[in-house]
């Protein structure tokens, strides 16, 4: 008989395994060649093997244990030791280890930030505590953050470690860190999301170890003969005195908001800038510049390295015999933990001062400073102290802008060696002025590049003419604002800090202005809608592939990008959203827009619904287009159609008789004891109390709820509640 034997059929018998199999063993080799090629950079993917292990750990439904987390471990481990005389088995161990070492990480973290968190709303109850920080807020208001020493008759097992009071004016006493000070307060558990899948406030709660929030209900009281502050607090003290100190100074140089900006470059308080500036530093893609980050750590330390530089070249015998440059990475590495220190170490300050000093400590070991192995290095450091850090914005906003520009730096200088070995003087000439213009517009392209998926996933929105802002407003922030706030540093102990003041003063003049003027360009902002968590990790992968590779393979990261934006227009939206609450509810429109019941006042979950969406509108414009038909409305209700259903809004239970009989779904902030007949799902206040604000998808005939609480699985940071989800 003619043809193959059985041996050399498949499973199903259509295909020879020798075709098949080839082709794989074909493209595994390729690819091991192409990794092996690559064995220089194996090195800088290690935090991103990390990160993965991190994200697996945050996205899993259930809490695991700690067995899990070290069985994950040992069997990397094992996997790592049985594999090291194999081809490429350190690679492959290596990164099975990074990632279960990344889980184990964030598991341990998670255990060791563990405190007691409250489980009900607290009212008008005595609270005494040592103020840890006060944040000056908008109208006059301040906000304190207390470690809390007693708290009702809560026993310290149920006792939170700290709580977060909003006061309704700033007070005279109570401005300051390490006082043990009592209050009246009314005290919540940190908030939950507004939706199903949004941002969890609780979460970042749980590792900042804050168990409560609210507002105050009685003047702040000093106690009197009170112990001595915990010895942490008692050292921010002694800091957070030389921060009023020198904000008074700035404030009486600088007078008017120019003034309170200069006091959030130096000290990192922004509570005097007012919300509309904010917002116009936002909408023209200034904001970054008002908080202390890496621009300004780079800054500060990159002008003091240069300084003491150039002064110690002055002298010869000093230049040619001694390692002023190392000299010079020293005091600039002093000078950035200075102003760390009195910039509130606020964690994105505390990443940046890492990513600075391992910089500056490679220099004074004679390693190159700007390398990708520094950067890995750096994000891997922050990552194994706080893992919690890979989530918060400021972080991967600040590395991947960082990545994206090492990148680039490194593309170029190849290029440079390749191409300008043997050209005229004349085009080295121009090719040195041309980067001197283009240098500044190419890395502001490259780093608004790196940092848009991130701003488009966190805050849904794009500045269309951030490069334009940035490119007029750096120079200014580099070469005179802050400059001028060093130099103000340096001479306030002399009492001649007004005239540095008053150039900073100009300059920040200068680029609120530019801030203004392109904010005012029509189309200066689009807001997008939300995008899912595997299309962000597709484009992030990518990027990150186009990056820290070096060889030909890199190209593939543009693949994996476009399969992320392929993903990343927005999926499904929910066709009703309820408040947590249960008094305000947002319906979809035909044309696909929310709209709300008449005459609901602005909150931030109708806020955060419509910016989610895409949507540009306020709370007031949806409330109007709720009143142009999408609403019938009386004194006991509302009732609004979408897709076929009949939803009712109920605001009183005399109208439970009429609405369930004709509704299909039932709203209620009150708990339904009647039986309505009609309703195919009853949100009322069991519910919401049991699951949290809900999403409502009509698919067909049918109605799916989802909940906070299911959306959200059984973590520590998660209400120990029943996890609702009605199908």
């Amino acid at each position: 008989m003619g043809g193959p034997g059985n041996d050399d059929l498949d499973v199903e018998g259509y295909r020879p395994r020798k075709g098949r199999d080839g082709l794989i063993l074909v493209i595994l080799s390729a690819a091991g060649r192409a990794l092996e090629r690559e064995a220089d950079r194996w090195f800088v993917w290690i935090p991103v093997l990390f990160a993965g292990g991190i994200v697996t750990y945050f996205a899993l439904d259930d809490e695991p244990g700690l067995r899990v987390a070290a069985a994950l471990v040992l069997g990397a481990l094992g996997l790592c030791l049985a594999l090291r005389s194999a081809p490429l088995g350190l690679a492959i161990g290596g990164a099975g280890l990074a990632f279960a070492l990344g889980f184990a990480d964030a598991k341990l973290r998670t255990e060791m930030v563990r405190a007691p968190v409250l489980s009900h709303e607290l009212r008008y109850v005595p609270v005494r505590g040592f103020i840890e920080q006060h944040e000056l807020r908008d109208k006059g208001r301040a906000r304190v953050t207390l470690r809390v020493v007693s708290l009702a008759d809560l026993q310290p097992s149920e006792r939170p470690y700290r709580v977060r009071v909003t006061l309704p004016a700033k007070g005279d006493v109570i401005d300051k860190t390490g006082l043990l000070v009592t209050l009246q307060a009314t005290l919540q558990p940190p908030p939950e999301p507004v939706e199903p899948g949004g941002f969890d406030f609780a979460r970042q709660a749980w590792f900042a170890r804050l168990g409560g929030t609210g507002y105050a209900t009685s003047k702040v009281e000093r106690v009197a003969d009170a112990p001595r502050p915990p010895w942490d607090i008692a050292a921010w003290s002694a800091v957070d005195r030389l921060r009023v100190a020198i904000n008074t100074r700035i404030r009486a140089a600088i007078p008017g908001e120019a003034g309170e900006i200069a006091v959030a470059l130096v000290t990192g308080e922004q509570g005097g800038i007012s919300e509309e500036t904010k917002q116009t530093m936002r909408d023209s893609g200034l904001a970054h510049i008002l908080s202390i980050s890496g621009l300004h750590m780079a800054i500060m330390a990159g002008t003091v390295f240069w300084l003491v530089r150039a002064l110690l070249a002055l002298w010869p015998h000093l230049a040619l015999n001694y390692p002023i440059k190392k000299w010079a990475a020293a005091a600039a590495l002093a000078a950035a933990t200075f102003y760390l220190a009195l910039s509130g170490a606020s964690v994105p300050t505390v990443r940046s001062w890492i990513m600075m000093s391992i910089m500056l400590v490679a220099v004074m070991l004679d390693r190159p400073a700007l390398t990708m192995r520094n950067v890995a290095l750096a994000a891997l450091l922050i990552l194994v102290v706080s893992p919690e850090s890979l989530f918060d914005p400021s972080f991967e906003m600040s590395f991947a802008a960082v990545v994206a520009l090492v990148a680039l730096y490194e593309w170029l200088a190849a290029r440079r060696r390749e191409r300008l070995g043997d050209v005229s003087p004349l085009w080295r000439a121009l090719h040195r002025g041309g980067a001197l213009v283009g240098g500044a517009a190419l890395t502001t392209l490259v780093a608004s590049a790196a940092i848009a998926p991130f701003a488009v996933y966190h805050f849904h929105r794009m500045t269309e003419y951030g490069l334009i802002a940035n490119l007029l407003a750096a120079p200014i922030v580099s070469f005179l604002i802050m400059p001028m706030a060093l130099l103000a540093l340096v001479a306030m102990p002399f009492g001649i800090e007004a005239w540095p003041l008053k150039a900073m003063g100009l300059g920040i003049a200068a680029m609120v202005w530019i801030g203004k003027w392109v904010a005012s360009w029509p189309g200066a902002v689009t807001v997008l809608p939300q995008i899912s968590g595997a299309a962000l990790v597709l484009i992030v992968l990518g990027l990150l592939w186009l990056c820290l590779w070096q060889t030909g393979t890199r190209a593939l990261g543009l693949v994996i990008a476009a399969f992320g934006l392929a993903l990343a227009p927005p999926s499904t939206r929910p066709d009703v959203l309820i408040d947590r609450d249960g008094a305000t509810a947002a319906l979809r429109s035909e044309s696909g827009n929310l709209v709300i019941p008449p005459a609901t006042a602005a909150s931030y979950s109708v806020d955060n619904w419509l910016l989610a969406d895409g949507d540009e509108r306020d709370a007031s414009t949806a409330s109007s287009d709720g009143a142009a038909g999408a609403f019938r409305c009386d004194l006991l209700g509302c009732i609004g159609t979408v897709k076929g259903k009949l939803v009712a809004l109920i605001r009183d239970p005399a109208a439970l008789e009429e609405d369930c009989r004709t509704a299909d779904i039932v709203i209620a902030p009150f708990t339904v004891s009647k039986r309505c007949r009609a309703a195919r799902v009853i949100v009322d206040r069991r519910a919401l109390k049991a699951g949290g604000a809900q999403a409502l998808y009509i698919e067909g005939l049918s109605i799916r709820a989802v909940s906070v609480a299911s959306a959200r699985g059984r973590r520590p940071w998660v209400p120990d509640r029943a996890v609702v989800s009605t199908p």
